[in-house]
């Protein structure tokens, strides 16, 4: 593939080759109520949004009237939402069911993919505005942050549409994402903790509140499993001006101890946090990871740290060489650790602080 002077902070070129119709600005009917079923895929537009539509799986054991779970999972910067799906597969196959999104369906939950903003003339090549741009803060991740995309008021608008197709059970909205989509479920944690009972960022920590964001800090807290690795390349585990990608933009990325400290303040949560090894499955690839868990809290605030692992998703995709994203961690199984920490982390009325 030449050279292409744009950002794709993340999960990307491997990806954007292997895209369905459905990911290239094509326009979908609006989807209802009727249109969905146990087990059905779903790609509908978000109304008021041109050229962002979303992808949705339905539970095959789903009644068709009970109200679901769901996990809404965003790309990285420069993908989409087909790519948000194949980054977490362990062979970039999406039919494999240790993908996130068959393992997640089957465990009950709806899951939402959507697509962020693209970019002219390559629009599948798409990012979400996840704060920063100001007092010598990254801009992440480029286009959409520069544009000032109102991410909040799609947010909410995608909500209201997935709403209209199934019913949802307010006390189990959960996010993830990796890199800018991982950033983005920070801010969105922020901005609708009424909203998000749990989310789980991938790589991405929260920009938009180190560049000088509101985090509310009142209603009921949200829980938080942050992922990240220490050998990152291109979110480092540190506040670094570091990147991977050329074009990126400049200024500093926020750091994952930053990050945890503020929504260790936010949800009460004791300072020092209980340390716990997580199984190393494969013991001779130099990468271990540890579950950093705080006590105390009005809503879990958890960190798996992966040490020596790269700019990727646990168990997932090598998207591109481990020359630029660092190594993929496969010693634990990371969609399942996602899957199960939302399981065990609805809404509560004892999570208010």
């Amino acid at each position: 593939m030449p050279h292409v002077r744009l950002l794709f902070l993340t999960p990307v070129l491997a990806t954007v080759l292997a895209l369905s119709p459905a990911a290239c600005g094509f326009q979908f009917e609006p989807c209802g109520p009727g249109d969905a079923a146990p087990g059905k895929h779903l790609e509908c537009p978000v109304p008021g949004h041109t050229d962002r539509a979303f992808d949705l799986h339905v539970p095959a054991g789903w009644d068709g009237v009970a109200p679901l779970p769901v996990i809404y999972a965003f790309h990285g910067g420069g993908g989409n939402r087909a790519a948000a799906a194949r980054v977490t597969c362990p062979d970039g196959d999406r039919s494999n069911p240790a993908c996130l999104v068959p393992m997640a369906t089957a465990a009950g939950f709806a899951v939402v993919l959507p697509d962020g903003t693209g970019s002219r003339p390559m629009r599948n090549l798409r990012t979400w505005n996840a704060g920063g741009g100001r007092g010598g803060w990254n801009c992440t991740s480029g286009p959409a942050c520069r544009a000032g995309v109102d991410e909040l008021k799609y947010l909410d608008d995608l909500h209201a549409a997935v709403g209209r197709v199934i019913p949802l059970d307010p006390a189990r909205v959960h996010a993830t994402g990796i890199s800018n989509g991982g950033a983005l479920s920070h801010r969105w944690a922020c901005e609708r903790p009424d909203v998000l009972a749990s989310i789980a960022p991938v790589g991405g920590a929260n920009q938009f509140e180190a560049a000088g964001g509101t985090c509310l800090a009142t209603g009921p807290a949200v829980a938080v499993l942050h992922v990240h690795g220490t050998a990152d390349p291109c979110w480092r585990y540190e506040a670094s001006t570091d990147s991977c990608i050329e074009g990126e933009g400049v200024g500093v990325k926020a750091g994952v101890d930053e990050t945890m400290e503020a929504w260790r303040q936010r949800n009460g949560c004791d300072p020092d946090p209980a340390a716990a090894a997580l199984p190393d499955g494969v013991p001779d690839d130099g990468i271990t990871a540890t579950l950093l868990a705080w006590p105390g809290c009005a809503a879990d605030v958890s960190l798996v740290r992966i040490d020596g692992g790269g700019h990727t998703w646990p168990g997932g995709y090598a998207y591109l060489g481990e020359d630029r994203i660092g190594p993929v961690c496969r010693d634990f199984d990371g969609n399942g650790f996602i899957v199960d920490f939302f399981r065990a982390h609805p809404k509560t009325a004892g999570g208010a602080r």
